[in-house]
């Protein structure tokens, strides 16, 4: 099977190379703008197609009670969102063989789940309903929950233009490694999630406190807005703790922050960047994480590297703008240290200066996610936010030519 793909993948590479007359990069080239409208999804063609927005807009009332607010939405999803559990839980070996035990011991997680899930609160109390609702086994569903915990791909910028105006973009990679689909050329968990995207208006006294784009029967938030506040979004960041601090907490012996719950937080609580950023910057979580962040004033954009206990580095849009540059960009690797194998980063900072430096749109940022390597074929959705609008996009997002593997290596794969 290798040999087989390795092969039909490096014609379908030439083939590409060839055809492709308004590229001027050539494949992973890292120095480089792929931008190329012959092959990427086209923004006024998606704006315009139902078909390729993320579904909704749906309402999860704050003020009905926990057990409420989520089962309209999952109820008529109970067979998808069981699916994709059944493929997560399968293939999660792959990531943490520690992780992986816990799991699989199914008397041990009903009694961790028992015990985290009271003490999530009202969170823990939706994620019981959710259970109810769909027949989904509580311990299961609290597995999907923590599983951005664990593993995720992702690209998210937040950028500004020559007034200041911030737009706040990103990609959600989920499921590198869980399960190939062959026939298709694409990650199974990948394809199990794509129909689970909604959009979400999160509402208490029938008014709007944020915008998120969320995957059905997971409660916490990776994509959000709040009109004249901030946005964030969430990338997975790897280090060498092997989730210590996750298997801590889930054993009984330690304490922290389920990032996710605590954005849903963060989202209905605070309500400038700058209270964001304060409180992002102080809490205790229970893993490494890349948190972006974007405001409504000039300058006001961050990109947090984040252990368990504090902050390892950061961005600041502000900062970067001394130099003339009006954008940051954030994949899964820290500041200037992307491997060779899957340099995303260095493509879309092309893109954004040499094309959108003083005249980024929504449009302009879809153009950048749009363009390989950072659509790819782990590539669920993209979302574009406006913090001072109040404005929430979501596309779903396809990659099915060679070009589509997230890096160089998955052409041998």
């Amino acid at each position: 099977m290798p040999k087989m793909v390795t092969a039909t993948a490096m014609a379908a590479l030439l083939t590409l190379l060839l055809s492709a007359a308004d590229a001027v990069c050539l494949p992973f080239e890292a120095h480089c703008c792929h931008i190329n409208p012959k092959i990427d999804p086209n923004y006024q063609q998606f704006k315009a197609d139902p078909s390729s927005r993320v579904p909704g807009w749906e309402v999860v009332d704050l003020d009905l009670p926990p057990s409420e607010r989520w089962r309209h939405l999952v109820t008529p999803m109970a067979s998808q969102i069981r699916t994709m559990i059944t493929h997560f839980k399968a293939l999660l070996g792959g990531l943490s063989k520690e992780i992986f035990k816990l799991l699989e011991d199914s008397s041990k997680m009903k009694v961790i789940s028992e015990r985290v899930l009271k003490e999530m609160g009202d969170y823990g109390l939706e994620i019981r309903s959710i259970a109810n609702a769909t027949g989904i086994l509580v311990e299961d569903l609290f597995a999907y929950n923590i599983a951005y915990e664990l593993e995720g791909g992702c690209t998210s910028i937040v950028a500004q233009d020559d007034h200041g105006r911030l737009i706040h973009g990103r990609n959600l990679d989920f499921g590198l490694f869980l399960g190939e689909d062959w026939k298709r050329f694409q990650w199974t968990l990948t394809e199990d999630l794509r129909p689970l995207l909604r959009n979400v208006r999160f509402v208490r006294q029938n008014r709007t406190v944020f915008k998120s784009t969320v995957f059905l029967g997971y409660v916490g938030t990776l994509t959000a807005v709040k009109q004249g506040g901030f946005s964030v979004t969430v990338n997975t960041r790897y280090d060498n703790s092997d989730w210590a601090a996750l298997r801590a907490f889930l054993e009984g012996k330690g304490s922290g922050n389920f990032l996710s719950l605590l954005l849903r937080d963060v989202m209905v609580g605070n309500h400038s960047f700058s209270e964001a950023l304060a409180t992002m910057r102080s809490a205790q979580l229970l893993g490494p994480a890349y948190v972006i962040l974007g405001g409504t004033g000039r300058g006001e954009g961050a990109v947090l590297e984040r252990g368990a206990t504090g902050v390892v580095n950061e961005t600041l849009l502000s900062d970067v703008a001394k130099q003339g540059i009006n954008s940051v960009v954030q994949t899964n690797w820290d500041y200037n240290k992307d491997p060779w194998y899957d340099n995303r980063r260095s493509p879309a900072e092309h893109c954004l200066q040499e094309r959108y430096n003083t005249n980024i749109t929504f449009e302009g940022m879809f153009s950048v996610l749009a363009a390989h390597p950072n659509r790819n074929r782990l590539t669920t959705h993209t979302a574009l936010m406006s913090a001072e609008m109040g404005d929430l996009e979501a596309y779903i997002q396809f990659c099915n030519d060679t070009l589509c593997a997230p890096w160089m290596e998955q052409l041998t794969v």
